[in-house]
């Protein structure tokens, strides 16, 4: 069968939704400590980043892999709630139309559509729900005693990881995928790897390092980030 891959942060969701997170503790004045310490230890490389001397994927790693941080000592009702709450009133709301149509284009042609996400895996399978799409692979969340421990289950899905899990998820489910004639969507160079493995990758929204190797590799580009 033919996929269509869509990442969701910054692809289909003009947002990021760890600034949505962070910015709905604050507001309610909670959790604030962890806000604070989430934020200050993933800026706090930004001038080796900005100089070079730190790369992308490492960088934009390090934020994936704490962003549970947010959650820590949470319940799974507490956590499911804010998700759908927050899924409700800011996400769907935010979507790309011209990303939300290529989608249903996709589910017309009958494509395999799946969401592709580093993103908490709860959360991106509610926003599936709302998108009447029957595939998400995101991050799973460690629990203990139903509680967040704040930990993600590795490997994180971005990178080489997001590739890894999408494969593992479509052996595990038996879909066998001609990935020389899929499609995917995304906008971050932490995706090279994923868009790499399908024949028709398409750059959306890039930043800098996506875009400039979508153009070196004669890439299809949608849309321009605003700087």
């Amino acid at each position: 069968m033919i996929a269509a891959l869509f990442d969701f942060d910054g692809t289909l969701y003009t947002g990021h939704l760890w600034q949505d997170l962070a910015r709905d503790h604050w507001a309610a004045k909670r959790h604030r400590r962890w806000v604070v310490a989430y934020v200050t230890r993933n800026m706090a490389p930004l001038p080796l980043y900005k100089l070079g001397l730190m790369d992308q994927m490492a960088y934009y790693r390090q934020w994936g892999e704490t962003m549970a941080w947010l959650l820590r000592g949470w319940t799974e009702e507490e956590g499911m709630a804010l998700f759908e709450r927050l899924t409700d009133q800011q996400l769907m709301p935010n979507l790309r139309a011209n990303l939300l149509d290529q989608l249903r284009h996709h589910q017309e042609q009958g494509y395999l559509v799946m969401l592709v996400s580093g993103t908490f895996a709860p959360w991106l399978q509610i926003v599936a729900r709302r998108l009447e799409v029957s595939h998400a692979i995101g991050t799973p969340l460690e629990m203990r005693n139903g509680r967040f421990t704040g930990r993600i289950v590795r490997p994180l899905c971005q990178g080489e990881g997001k590739l890894d899990r999408t494969r593992m998820y479509c052996a595990e489910h038996n879909l066998e995928v001609d990935w020389a004639a899929s499609v995917a969507y995304a906008d971050s160079g932490t995706d090279i790897d994923l868009l790499g493995a399908v024949g028709h990758p398409v750059v959306v929204y890039p930043d800098d390092a996506l875009l400039a190797h979508g153009r070196a590799q004669g890439w299809s580009v949608i849309g321009e980030r605003m700087p």
